[in-house]
């Protein structure tokens, strides 16, 4: 077979044949290559493999400047280009990930659908939630996630369970301690009480959020465990608690 060089392309890529032979002036086939606006001929850029992707993992989406894979399991990544998400089976999180359908940013983060062996097929929306930093306060319900990212976000749970929440006309001594009827992360320790039967009031206290400030509670109470035989004083009581906050 004849060889010819062709240094432009006149009529591009044409399957006629025209007597004569070949023409010089456009290609019957072109592969791994290209022709460009000043009709020259150029070789199809190749790719290099940059990043070995780890074995256990599946599916492949480039998000926010890295290679995301997924695997059920934690897994080190071999480079910090290449970022592993968990995904886990609701019921059975030994299952492994057999087939990634769909993995695509949405809102923000990266929804996936992703399928189990066995057929279970589950979807996610990958809230990544802040980076942790050290010695900032966190409440409960926020979500973080590692310094060094390991495919997991954590949920921050309050653990208020020992302490009593608050509650409307109960007995207060020092050193008693409350937590808010709503969690928000912290818990009061009654530091000083005035009356001879100091009570909690009526309307719960708004709560300060940083540790070591206080917050007076004032309850004006008419003989709130008497019965109705016993004659009410003229002047009410008053009641006054002040509690010091502190990280539950």
């Amino acid at each position: 077979m004849r060889q010819q060089s062709l240094s432009t392309v006149k009529a591009g890529i044409t399957r006629l044949r025209t007597k004569g032979g070949a023409s010089q002036d456009s290609v019957y086939d072109l592969v791994n290559g290209y022709v460009t606006a000043a009709r020259t001929i150029k070789c199809r850029p190749g790719t290099r493999i940059a990043h070995s992707l780890p074995e256990g993992t599946k599916g492949l989406v480039f998000f926010q400047g890295k290679f995301v894979v997924f695997a059920n399991n934690v897994i080190a990544s071999p480079s910090p280009q290449v970022e592993i998400e968990v995904l886990r089976h609701p019921d059975n999180a030994a299952a492994p990930i057999k087939q990634i359908h769909f993995a695509m940013p949405f809102l923000g983060f990266l929804y996936v659908v992703a399928e189990f062996d066995g057929g279970d097929v589950f979807h996610y929306w990958l809230e990544k939630g802040e980076i942790w930093q050290p010695g900032k306060t966190y409440f409960p319900g926020t979500l973080v996630r590692p310094t060094n990212s390991n495919g997991l976000a954590y949920r921050l749970e309050g653990d208020t369970s020992a302490y009593l929440p608050w509650a409307a006309n109960v007995g207060r001594a020092v050193g008693d301690v409350v937590v808010p009827t709503t969690d928000n992360g912290y818990k009061y320790t009654v530091i000083e009480t005035s009356g001879a039967t100091a009570r909690s009031g009526t309307t719960e206290p708004a709560w300060p959020t940083n540790a070591g400030e206080t917050v007076f509670e004032d309850a004006n109470i008419q003989n709130a465990l008497e019965t109705n035989t016993t004659t009410t004083p003229a002047v009410p009581p008053s009641v006054k608690d002040r509690y010091g906050s502190g990280r539950s």
